[in-house]
């Protein structure tokens, strides 16, 4: 499964690279050779076109023609390595590099190149190379993590992805791999700490965050529960009893658990959150709204707090205390699914207020935020 995903990634990744890197920068070298500029030309067209074998044979006369050019070296590299010849493309690309050592790309694709020879250390070597060069390529990054992970070294593997999903947060297999090597990390961990106490507190701890991630959630309950009876005034295992509960919609017992965590912290904005929502959600903002404005004071996280807060007060019949906290919430950096929950609740709010225009501004942005999830969930799929 690993080995299929991080082959799924190689082939979106290489697709885009060689999109990206398809046109050669035309250099000074060129001006007044017109022969070879018209060749790097059609070595380009050709690459466009998807025609390596026709691209090889441009950029190799370019490159008899004008052997200086470091540009006509890295398109036949990028010919060789779409046409699979990864020998020739290595032995062009390094020629590329050593005429010009800050030609942008070459690095990289050098770096590929060793990757498809199964020369996982030179290749790494590259690619770092070329993140010196352009410290926010994400090709270079992705690459380098890709790398790093077929190498086995997971831990060299998270930074450089770490880097690349903060430049492209919404990408896929970025997330993918980014996720991949971190469980890694993870899992290392789990088996260093099991070998020095397998029924320590701490074991059970990770294997319930281990089930929960996976999907497990009773499992998750399970390990939690032997984690509490060795430590049973930790908050933290309490908080994430909490939340396992309400993945399985146990909300009785979900509220023990943040009630305990509140005994044990008194004045945890998270459990008090928690406890505040959940009353809010089964229809008790009575009890609720307090525990939620105590969790405002507790500085707890603004976006959520904040809209369940105006959604208790709503129930209770404060519309306009009840907006108002809902457009702080909105100003607050929510998730989309708070701000969707959000307009629809301020689109409401504002009819029984009679504010009619903004209520239909609120529907408005509600439809625009359905209709860029499902441009966007419509992208992730391609």
């Amino acid at each position: 499964m690993a080995a299929l995903s991080l082959n799924r990634a190689y082939d979106k990744v290489l697709a885009l690279l060689f999109l990206l890197a398809a046109v050669p920068l035309l250099p000074a070298q060129t001006q007044g050779n017109g022969e070879v500029m018209q060749l790097m030309q059609q070595g380009t067209g050709a690459m466009h076109r998807g025609d390596a074998a026709e691209a090889e044979r441009y950029f190799t006369q370019a490159t008899v023609k004008a052997p200086q050019l470091a540009d006509a070296f890295l398109g036949l590299g990028l010919a060789e390595l779409r046409a699979g010849k990864a020998e020739a493309a290595r032995q062009s690309l390094t020629k590329a590099v050593r005429l010009n050592p800050k030609l942008n790309g070459a690095h990289m694709f050098l770096g590929i190149a060793k990757y498809q020879m199964n020369d996982a250390a030179a290749a790494g070597a590259d690619l770092r190379e070329e993140i010196k060069l352009q410290p926010k390529n994400v090709e270079a990054l992705t690459w380098l993590g890709i790398i790093e992970l077929g190498a086995g070294h997971p831990d060299e593997a998270a930074g450089p992805l770490d880097q690349a999903a903060a430049l492209t947060p919404n990408d896929p297999n970025i997330l993918y791999l980014r996720g991949r090597a971190h469980s890694l990390i993870a899992e290392e961990s789990y088996q260093a700490l099991y070998r020095i106490d397998p029924d320590s507190w701490r074991v059970h701890h990770a294997l319930a965050e281990s089930y929960s991630a996976s999907g497990q959630p009773d499992k998750a309950i399970a390990e939690l529960l032997k984690a509490i009876a060795k430590q049973p005034s930790n908050p933290d295992l309490y908080e994430s009893l909490g939340d396992a509960y309400q993945k399985v919609s146990r909300f009785d017992d979900a509220i023990k658990a943040y009630e305990q965590e509140v005994k044990f912290s008194p004045h945890n904005g998270i459990a008090l959150y928690n406890l505040g929502k959940i009353q809010v959600e089964r229809g008790d903002p009575q009890a609720g709204v307090p525990l939620l404005e105590q969790a405002v004071d507790a500085h707890a996280s603004p976006a959520p707090t904040y809209f369940y807060l105006g959604l208790g007060l709503s129930k209770i019949g404060k519309n306009q205390e009840a907006a108002e906290w809902i457009e702080k919430s909105m100003r607050a950096n929510p998730s989309d699914f708070i701000k969707q929950s959000g307009y629809y609740e301020l689109a409401r709010l504002y009819q029984k207020l009679n504010r009619k225009e903004d209520s239909q501004r609120a529907l408005d942005e509600l439809k625009k935020l359905k209709a860029r999830q499902a441009e966007a969930a419509t992208e992730a799929a391609k």
